[in-house]
């Protein structure tokens, strides 16, 4: 019987940076659904990440074993040329990005990822945010059955990075 695992979100440090990258290629390998390759999330994505405070790590038995990004959607989007979509609820005000979430492939698939994903909106509700925005790829039917099943809105849909992406929001 698997050990229960109750995530807790701590930031992630300069020093996990190894650690925090090699979780990452291993999900682009062994996670077939997703769209995460060689190239992305890049070891200086997560170094910047990690430099602005805000990516956050689940760590279990020593190991760093999920990650996710927080910060606010206008700081997430600042460098995007143009806005993705025009449907996000205008109700919500000051809204979280979340984005970069990743469970180890070896604890997949035991409730871990929709554990660690509600915590992560318990967190956004702490750091003052009140709601979220985040986009899925359209590739990975298991994270759209998570998102779904949790209560999330899709909001829409966008094409960007060469990927088709599900937008989805949810309000505090």
């Amino acid at each position: 019987m698997q050990e229960e695992i109750k995530p807790v979100l701590v930031p992630a440090l300069p020093e996990d940076l190894d650690e925090i990258y090699a979780l990452c290629r291993l999900a682009a390998s062994e996670t077939k659904t997703t769209d995460w390759d060689d190239e992305y999330p890049s070891r200086d994505i997560l170094r910047n990440d990690i430099a602005l405070h805000r990516l956050c790590k689940v760590v279990h038995e020593g190991q760093i074993i999920s990650i996710m990004l927080f910060c606010s959607w206008a700081d997430y989007t600042a460098n995007d040329e143009a806005e993705d979509i025009t449907t996000w609820d205008p109700e919500i005000k000051n809204p979280c990005a979340l984005a970069r979430f990743c469970v180890s492939p070896k604890l997949q698939g035991h409730g871990l990822g929709r554990k660690v994903m509600l915590a992560s909106l318990e967190h956004a509700r702490e750091l003052g945010y009140d709601g979220v925005f985040f986009h899925a790829s359209k590739a990975n039917p298991v994270t759209l059955h998570l998102y779904d099943s949790i209560g999330f809105h899709r909001a829409g849909e966008v094409s960007e990075y060469g990927c088709d992406f599900v937008c989805y929001e949810m309000k505090f």
